[in-house]
């Protein structure tokens, strides 16, 4: 009876938990979304401001780097960095727009931003998400969950069990 009630307590916790996956996607993605809408404002700016004076955005690069100036130097570096980042985040969000459930996951394990990732967990508030996705992620928690608790309980159980002798 004890192990019954661990095992579903454990397959409800894994259920939970996986269910997750799918709403903490959902709000990386928007925090995605409003960081590539921040920086293609930059990066448009850079570039009128370069077209303004005849330059390619790589030739107005070259003379922050070309300058003598500490200062212009390292400022060309941070766009660079900027444009870089830029370019990074709205290739993620446009595959993780064309992605499923799965996908968005595996998107943020592999190839997360980690002042994205950080950012959405400070201020993500759970939440059951009622899509395709989140009842698969559920029902593979419970799965899971369920069984591992049950491997966990047969395990410490295992001292414990009585021991059938067989009679001749």
């Amino acid at each position: 009876m004890l192990k019954r009630t661990t095992v579903f307590v454990g397959a409800l916790a894994g259920g939970l938990s996986a269910s997750q996956v799918p709403e903490f996607a959902q709000q990386y993605e928007q925090r995605l979304s409003g960081a590539v809408n921040e920086l293609q404002l930059i990066v448009e700016d850079f570039d009128k401001d370069a077209a303004d004076l005849g330059l390619t955005r790589d030739d107005a690069l070259s003379r922050y780097q070309a300058s003598g100036d500490d200062f212009l130097v390292e400022r060309g570096s941070s766009m660079t960095q900027t444009i870089a980042r830029f370019d990074r985040l709205s290739a993620q969000l446009q595959d993780f727009q064309n992605a499923n459930a799965f996908e968005q996951a595996l998107s943020i394990a592999n190839q997360p931003d980690q002042e994205l990732v950080a950012d959405t967990f400070e201020i993500y508030e759970p939440a059951v998400p009622v899509t395709p996705g989140g009842f698969v992620f559920a029902a593979l928690g419970l799965f899971f969950g369920g069984g591992l608790f049950q491997i966990i309980g047969t395990i410490l159980g295992w001292p414990f069990r009585r021991r059938v002798r067989i009679s001749r």
